[in-house]
């Protein structure tokens, strides 16, 4: 099974959110990363809910339908894990869900910001350095230790 590592930071003051993945196999090589920004974002959660929501179907996209997620937003992978216990994000964890099913397997679980610090590189670069253009491209950023 893939894993696919996710990252989001948000920056309140300009509502500003920059996200990346990080899609590695079984055997742990780097086959893809992506990067991109959300803007008008007003809220953490909402950062977090688009950010899964677009790496979800990044996966869809790159035909990865086994995909193992590990996602520092602890609230949503709660509340994706088991969605009656959090109504409160049940249209957020709706649509994430219904792009799930395409998936012949696939799990969401939390992972510190600390553990994915890598990939946490990747998505706070959209914000610090005013890297607001997407990409996608095979392995890991030269520049990422």
């Amino acid at each position: 099974m893939d894993k696919c590592e996710v990252s989001i930071v948000w920056g309140k003051k300009k509502q500003v959110a920059g996200a990346a993945w990080v899609l590695s196999d079984s055997s742990g090589h780097v086959l893809l990363h992506s990067r991109r920004s959300f803007g008008l974002v007003e809220s953490k959660d909402d950062a977090h809910f688009l950010g899964m929501l677009w790496a979800v179907e990044s996966m869809i996209s790159h035909r990865r339908l086994k995909v193992y997620f590990t996602f520092e937003g602890g609230v949503l992978v709660k509340a994706i894990n088991r969605p009656k216990a959090w109504p409160s994000f049940k249209s957020k964890v709706v649509d994430i869900r219904g792009l799930l099913m395409n998936f012949l397997r696939w799990q969401v679980v939390f992972q510190s910001h600390t553990a994915n610090s890598g990939v946490r590189l990747i998505a706070e670069s959209a914000l610090a350095d005013r890297r607001f253009q997407s990409y996608v491209a095979i392995g890991y950023p030269s520049w990422c230790p």
